[in-house]
């Protein structure tokens, strides 16, 4: 990695991380978690159809906030 490639890496993780850190993501799995419940009850084919999806959307939004705390925490520790 050369040092161009570096820097650009090292903006993108500071941009990505600032998206990240806004995003309310604890409603958003709440929210998912509630569709994926009530939804094979509400409308079974519309939930066949996108549940599939909505697992793939929810593990990712796990993940994400994973690395929300995470940086919540180094911003904690910055601020010190």
């Amino acid at each position: 990695m050369n040092q161009e490639e570096y820097l650009q890496t090292q903006q993108n993780i500071l941009t990505v991380s600032g998206l990240i850190a806004s995003m309310p993501l604890r409603e958003f799995i709440a929210a998912g978690e509630r569709a994926d419940t009530i939804g094979p009850f509400l409308d079974p084919t519309l939930y066949r159809e996108a549940g599939a999806n909505l697992g793939d959307i929810l593990d990712l939004a796990r993940g994400l906030r994973n690395v929300q705390v995470a940086i919540v925490n180094q911003q904690k520790r910055s601020d010190k």
